[in-house]
Formats: structure tokens, sequence, C-alpha cells
């Protein structure tokens, strides 16, 4: 078998990535949401793998793992990879867990980040009300069955960012002229003791309010100083949150900074996560020999697909390290191979954030989910070869745009 051409598709918000092959066997996958810039770079990859045969997917992935980079700049190869274990379970008739070693849970827990939902009683993306937020996670516990909820917080949330740059809560946090998509990233601070105050009394009026019917997570940065950190997760220790995540370094950073998280790590009981950012497990290796965080988060459509995601969670796990990978855009194809590889992690595995359909007719355009796969805040494994979901061509084709007509063609 050899693969015959890389096509690549825009449908809704993500990238769609198609590796055809002279056996009629074809590999799918998806980049993450709103990354349409790369789109001009599939041609790239394509002349690099275009004759191999895809079910020896490492010797695929030693052409082109060295062309991609962090966040967002490894999404390419990382999708390209996850096409690949498609393709190599259909040739197999087996579904994809298999092949990385077999099912170790017949379900997996996932996790909701809140502005990945869009039915809320309060549908502000980025509430910086507790009582609000609070009415929030509990309908999505209610009503879904999620157990584990992350929010925006600190200057991962532009309402956060508004108050410190009007409010009082940073010192040196202005507004950035032009705007950048990345606003909080370009207003890290210092905090003051009012912004410090603010954060710290957030969350413990989000676990008073919903108590210990959900997890809580946060993901708080990039921004923070690594003192504010440490004082911000000392002092919400008393509320057992799931973790704060990225408050020193993460979106769109091509650097760790292990040494700092190692710092507030070891002085904290609160869990501290990173990681979604990163690419390749060279990249973690100091993260997780030094115990710097608790918990990692590589997203597979970031980190170099899904066996990547498996030997960092194998590796971690080795160091008392716990895993909650990213993925919240991933869409129904990047959700499929998070179950795939979820299912395979030892026990350090907490839960992955689970990417709903973004627009909702995705679940339209896709077939072989099993009905009620999703139910009480986890995914049933289902087994069907492959990654485990296919699309329906005649209904797909109707969203694609005019320039992507031959995509299935």
């Amino acid at each position: 078998m050899k693969i015959t051409d890389l096509k690549g598709a825009i449908i809704g918000n993500n990238i769609c990535l198609r590796v055809v092959t002279d056996a009629g066997i074809d590999g799918y996958s998806q980049v993450e949401e709103f990354k349409d810039f790369l789109f001009p770079n599939i041609e790239y990859y394509k002349k690099a793998i275009v004759g191999s045969d895809p079910t020896n997917v490492e010797g695929v992935m030693r052409r082109i793992r060295r062309l991609g980079a962090f966040k967002p700049w490894g999404k390419l190869v990382s999708s390209i990879e996850m096409a690949l274990w498609d393709i190599a379970g259909k040739d197999a008739g087996v579904p994809v867990y298999k092949l990385l070693g077999g099912k170790v849970r017949d379900k997996v827990r996932v996790y909701c980040t809140m502005y990945s939902n869009e039915e809320l009683p309060h549908p502000e993306r980025f509430s910086i009300d507790p009582e609000t937020r609070a009415e929030n996670v509990l309908y999505l516990h209610e009503k879904y069955g999620f157990t584990i909820v992350k929010t925006a917080l600190s200057f991962h949330n532009p309402g956060f960012t508004e108050m410190a740059i009007h409010d009082g809560l940073a010192y040196n946090s202005y507004p950035v002229e032009p705007p950048v998509q990345y606003f909080e990233n370009a207003n890290g601070s210092m905090l003051t003791k009012k912004g410090m105050d603010f954060l710290i009394h957030y969350v413990h009026r989000l676990r008073e309010l919903v108590g210990d019917k959900v997890g809580l997570a946060f993901d708080c940065g990039p921004g923070m100083m690594p003192c504010d950190a440490l004082r911000f997760a000392k002092g919400v220790e008393d509320c057992n949150v799931m973790w704060l995540e990225d408050m020193v370094t993460g979106d769109n950073e091509g650097y760790n900074m292990a040494n700092l998280y190692r710092d507030i790590t070891n002085n904290t009981t609160t869990n501290i996560h990173t990681g979604e950012q990163v690419y390749l497990r060279q990249n973690y290796r100091e993260m997780i020999e030094t115990q710097a965080v608790n918990i990692l988060g590589p997203d597979p459509a970031d980190v170099g697909g899904i066996a990547e995601l498996k030997f960092i969670a194998e590796y971690a796990n080795l160091h008392g390290i716990l895993m909650a990978p990213h993925g919240v855009f991933d869409g129904v194809f990047g959700m499929a191979a998070l179950t795939q590889v979820s299912c395979t992690m030892p026990q350090n595995y907490i839960a992955y954030e689970y990417p709903q359909a973004h627009p909702a007719w995705w679940y339209d355009i896709v077939e072989d989910l099993p009905e009620g796969f999703f139910k009480d805040g986890h995914v049933t494994v289902w087994d069907k070869p492959g990654i485990g979901v296919e699309f329906n061509i005649p209904k797909a084709e109707k969203y694609l745009r005019p320039e992507d007509k031959d995509f299935f063609l």
C-alpha cells in the first residue's frame, strides 16, 4: 500500500485532512479549530509522504516529524499522524487502540472546558462572576454528567484582563494597539493585592457554590509571574481544585520554563498543570524528569500525534505525573482519536478535554459514532476499525468550500 495524495478541506471551523492510498483505504483527521492559516502548508507535507506505506506509521513520521514545532506549527504533522493510524487500523481490521497496546478501560472520563459549550444558562464565555459561573458548572454536571469542568481565569480570561487594565488588578497591564489575537498573552504582569484577592476569592466562592459535585479546574494564563502563581496556588489549597493550568507559560509559546514550574509545584499542594502547547516527547523530558508539574496536558493535535501522546503518558507515569490531555477544539475526529489513545493509558490518566462538534451539524456529517457513546461524563470505547468515525460523504460534501470540492474525489 502506498500514499498517493494528501488532501485538505476547511469544513466548518476545522482544516480536515485526508490521506489517500492506492488500496482504496483513506485516513481522516482534523486540525484544531481556527487554524486556517496553516492550510497552504499541506502541499509541503504531501511532497514528503507520497509514495510511503501509511501502515508503517513511524516510518512516515520520521520523514516529517522534524518539520513541525511548538503550537500551532506542529498541528499538520500531528493530524497527519492520526490519519495514518486510521489507515493502519482499517487495514488491519481493528480499532487503533489495539495497535497502541490494547485498552485498559472500556470507557474514558472526559472533562468540559466551559467556553466550548454553547448551550449554557449564562452564555457569557468568559464570565468573571462566580455566581453565574457556578450555575453553568452545575448545569453541565446535571445535564451531561461532567464530573470535571475547567473555566478560564486570570490572564486567560479576557474579562479579568480588562479588569487588570482598568480596575487595578495588575501593575503593568495596558491596552494593546493594534489588538492581537491572544490579548491576554501580551498583558502578563505582577498582580496587585486587589488582583490576588480577587482570584483567591473567586475560586473559594465557586467551590462554595458548587460543593463537591464537580471537580474544578482553571486555565490561568499564560501571563502570571511565578511569585504570584505560587501565592495563588497556596491561597486556594483548601479548595482542592483539580489543577491550575498554564499560569506562567502556555498557549502559543515555544518554551516550557520547567524550572519555574518546578519551584511552584514543589511549594504548594495545589496541582499544577501545563503542556498543551508542547511539541514532541523531547520537549517534555525536562518537565517530567524534574517533576516540574503534577499534571501534563498534551494535545494529540499539537504533540505529534497519538503515539507520541501515549509515550509521554507512560514516561510521566514513571515519575508520578498525571495526564489530562488537551483537545477542546480538535473536532469529532479528534475526539475519536483521543478516545483511542486514552483507553490505553496507565493509571495516571485523569480525563481528556472533550471536543464538541463546532458547528453542531458536524454530528450530522459523520457516521459510526454509536448511540449513547457519551454519557455521564464518559465516552464508551467503541470497536470500529481505525480511528472509529467516518464521513458521510453525501452529507459532508454540502459543507465543502468551492475550492475544496475535490476533497472526497
